[in-house]
């Protein structure tokens, strides 16, 4: 899609206040109602695509590395761990649930932000131990 330099203000001007509040100013309104339709595809376009997802780093990028080569998929073929983090079935349903992430029935199911946010809070919530044998 090409984007023009009006296009690239009015993207400005109602997409970034609506990244820290859940509504628009009558300003945006009237800004995104005298938009062009193709401006208003491109606006629309740009809510509604998510923010790049960055794994998180130190500890956590260590046990993704040696648990499963950065692999979200990855699947033990001797156990039920899944994942990046190689989570165990159960301990996948408890820790999701915990952090807030029920719904998938095994690590591995999961997208990659949904992985890191129960990995993250696993370490945050004192149970870094669960990854002692990977040398990190």
């Amino acid at each position: 899609m090409i984007r023009t330099a009006r296009t690239v203000l009015l993207l400005a001007a109602v997409t970034i206040p609506l990244l820290f509040t859940a509504a628009c100013t009558p300003e945006q309104i009237a800004a995104y109602q005298q938009a062009t339709p193709a401006e208003q595809a491109a606006i629309i376009e740009a809510l509604q695509t998510p923010p790049a997802h960055t794994p998180p780093g130190g500890f956590l990028a260590c046990v993704r590395r040696h648990e499963s080569g950065g692999n979200y998929q990855a699947k033990n073929p001797v156990s039920t761990a899944s994942g990046a983090y190689q989570f165990l079935d159960g301990t996948w349903a408890t820790m999701s649930a915990r952090a807030g992430h029920s719904g998938y029935g095994s690590a591995r199911h999961a997208p990659p932000a949904v992985q890191d946010a129960v990995a993250t809070y696993t370490v945050n919530a004192g149970w870094k131990s669960a990854w002692n044998g990977t040398g990190c």
